[in-house]
């Protein structure tokens, strides 16, 4: 099966940056600046990097992290304390440094002057979708509907609203502390109804993605989703990634995503 970007394999390298800042929002989510990069490192938008989280065997597997953007020298991740990984580094001190092979998977296909694209992303997976924004050409537009649990989980977006381009951001929070209370999937359905645009844009929980697939079907619109998965080697080699295509062959999302077209998903899964 076609994916939509070839991975980029090729260009990863294997490093060891310095934690530069730790900057806390609420309930886990954390921003996490990284210095000391390879010469010349970049990414392209929802590629990820896989971090290995302790010296020990404990926890064994590295852990991928979608990256938000690389500004100054400084490699930027949004990561949520989901468990024993994540806590490991949200327990990390600045000028510790990590062990991370990347950038990994395939990536979202660039904004270009003119065109209009819908985006929604739930938690930190607004973190790709701020990366499109980030690399968007000049004069491009579209609508970001970022949905948290409460306003305090929101970070600064100062650094993405760009003078060149057309970007608005739609705030959705379960508890109605800022913007639409609710999901960003209702605000992202209403946008599809008023406005014009070219493609979707999606990342976060499964159950989001499937509503905004369904959104993209009503609006005859193509979609491409960053699927969030649990990872094992993120070479490809360990098939522990793998979900299911709508044409029944099994899919490695580290290499042939993660980002993918969302026609190809089956999105009913169990």
């Amino acid at each position: 099966m076609p994916h939509l970007h070839h991975s980029c394999q090729e260009q990863a390298a294997l490093f060891q940056p310095v934690i530069a800042d730790i900057q806390d929002y609420s309930r886990g989510l954390f921003l996490l600046a990284l210095e000391d990069l390879p010469e010349g490192f970049s990414f392209k938008a929802g590629q990820f990097v896989h971090i290995r989280v302790s010296s020990s065997d404990h926890p064994l597997l590295r852990r991928p992290i979608s990256i938000q953007r690389v500004h100054q020298g400084r490699l930027e991740l949004l990561i949520r304390e989901v468990g024993v990984g994540t806590q490991l580094l949200h327990l990390s001190k600045p000028g510790d440094r990590l062990d991370v092979l990347g950038p990994l998977g395939t990536a979202f296909s660039p904004i270009q002057p003119g065109e209009r694209v819908l985006m929604a992303g739930g938690g930190v997976g607004v973190a790709p979708l701020l990366a499109v924004i980030d690399q968007a050409a000049v004069g491009a537009a579209g609508d970001l509907c970022y949905g948290v649990s409460t306003a305090s989980e929101i970070q600064e977006l100062d650094p993405f609203q760009r003078k060149d381009c057309f970007f608005t951001f739609h705030f959705s929070t379960d508890d109605g502390s800022r913007g639409h209370q609710g999901f960003c999937t209702d605000v992202a359905r209403l946008l599809a109804g008023k406005q014009v645009y070219n493609r979707i844009y999606t990342c976060g929980p499964w159950i989001m993605m499937q509503k905004v697939f369904e959104i993209a079907c009503g609006a005859g619109l193509p979609v491409e989703a960053s699927l969030e998965v649990q990872m094992g080697c993120g070479l490809g080699a360990c098939l522990g990634c793998v979900y299911q295509s709508t044409d029944g062959e099994f899919i490695r999302s580290c290499i042939d995503g993660p980002v993918v077209d969302g026609y190809t998903v089956e999105w009913e899964r169990a």
